[in-house]
């Protein structure tokens, strides 16, 4: 059976969750893609909040892949998650639940460890609340020291110790009210922490649909998408880190973005260093077009970026560069509400390109429409296979062309009518991918896919 890799030498063979929760309605699926010729043998480690370790062990084909259900492992309760695989995995996580909730849950960035990670975006403003999830990953009790930094520059902190693999929830709106920030943590010991913003509405009488009725039923009430209108979702989440001489914090890519009704976009930029530097924001319309925008950020503060005055009623790709390191962050509100999802903190693997790309949860059941947006990162047009692994039935395939430095949104519904599926995307130029999900109620989230290198 699988035993505990060391996840700095063996990326993609560790993936790491802080956040999992069970209770009060909510149901966490973990969908896990094997990317190898070999059968996988996973261990699955759930550290529940009262303290209790569950092991649960699990094997996968060659090329497919496995959903699951942890509820009916971990019972009614908050979690944190680590899957170790004796072959390289890819792992998502997704939380469904009734009307009248929203909430977008992403890992942070951690340019130089686990001991260190950033967010850019962080927000208690109007009905939303924030709360930061960490995991401990060790078995010494870890120290952390969080930092929170307003629009205005001013900074609030939170010292706490979080025992050992346990897990630490904490509601930021406690600290802060009605502000937006940005947030780093600094911890003696390897931790992973993640961030969940959340809206609630008035919520209707508790019921225990199944996965597919409850997905039916996200944005809608008794009173056809009321909830939906009276819901703010957000959706969004770091960008993706192109690889060079100085890989990530003076570089960000983003395939998804839109500024069309009724989706309000902004990127927001932390700058967590003590000088202060210039960014520049490149838009690629899908028509061909491209736009920019300069602006200034100074030393430790945020600015959050509205791109309608440069890109007004358009979908584009964006590319962030600034002359000093940064975090950049891609954030949507839309009404309705029902689901989100998110990658797995892993090592980041050693790459000398990005041609192959993995999703390892797709689908266009339920009135769910799944696109994946390829994003050409180089300066020649691209060929991309995209291939879609499905539960029960052969892969299925398709071939498209990216122009140079140009975007593509494929609809996954065309190829995969309706079912669920992995995905894999690979190119002979460097590309990235992002996917969007949208659901009947007007909710969705997106999630940049897992680029494991040369295909």
């Amino acid at each position: 059976m699988a035993a505990a890799p060391d996840a700095d030498s063996l990326p993609l063979r560790a993936w790491h969750f802080a956040e999992g929760n069970s209770r009060n309605g909510f149901e966490t699926y973990f969908t896990l893609l094997n990317l190898t010729e070999q059968p996988a043998s996973v261990m699955a480690n759930y550290n529940r909040d009262d303290g209790i370790r569950l092991v649960q062990w699990l094997g996968i084909e060659p090329r497919q892949r496995l959903s699951l259900n942890a509820n009916e492992v971990v019972g009614a309760r908050a979690f944190g998650a680590s899957f170790y695989s004796d072959q390289n995995i890819v792992v998502e996580r997704t939380t469904t639940w009734g009307p009248g909730q929203n909430a977008e849950t992403i890992v942070g960035f951690a340019p130089d460890g686990r001991k260190g990670w950033y967010f850019a975006e962080g927000t208690t403003r109007g009905r939303a609340t924030t709360y930061f999830v960490t995991q401990n990953l060790t078995d010494i009790p870890a120290n952390v020291t969080a930092t929170f930094t307003r629009d205005d520059g001013s900074v609030e902190k939170r010292a706490y110790s979080v025992p050992p693999r346990a897990r630490d929830a904490y509601r930021v709106n406690d600290l802060m009210q009605d502000t937006a920030f940005s947030a780093s943590f600094r911890s003696d010991q390897d931790l992973v922490v993640e961030r969940t913003i959340m809206t609630e509405g008035e919520r209707p009488p508790a019921v225990k649909p199944n996965r597919e009725q409850r997905n039916k039923a996200n944005g809608q009430t008794d009173d056809s998408f009321a909830m939906a209108r009276n819901a703010i979702g957000v959706f969004g989440g770091l960008g993706y880190i192109a690889s060079g001489a100085e890989p990530g914090l003076r570089s960000w890519e983003f395939a998804e973005g839109s500024t069309r009704a009724p989706y309000r976009l902004t990127f927001v930029l932390f700058n967590p260093g003590n000088q202060g530097t210039a960014v520049r924001l490149r838009f690629q319309l899908e028509q061909g077009e491209t736009r920019s925008h300069t602006l200034s950020l100074p030393a430790m503060s945020r600015v959050a970026f509205d791109p309608r005055t440069v890109v007004p009623a358009a979908d584009f790709a964006t590319s962030i560069s600034a002359d000093r390191p940064i975090v950049a962050e891609r954030a949507y509100a839309t009404s309705g509400d029902g689901l989100y999802g998110v990658l797995g903190h892993t090592a980041s693997p050693p790459r000398s390109d990005s041609r192959a790309w993995y999703f390892a949860e797709g689908n266009t059941s339920s009135q769910i429409e799944t696109f994946f947006v390829l994003f050409n990162l180089s300066t020649r047009p691209t060929q991309v296979r995209g291939t879609y692994f499905l539960e029960a039935a052969s892969a299925r395939e398709q071939h498209l062309t990216v122009p140079a430095g140009g975007r593509l949104a494929v609809r996954a519904n065309e190829i995969v009518p309706a079912g669920v599926f992995s995905a894999r995307f690979e190119a002979d130029q460097n590309i990235m991918v992002e996917r969007t999900l949208y659901f009947p109620g007007g909710s969705g989230f997106t999630t940049v896919g897992s680029g494991v290198g040369t295909p």
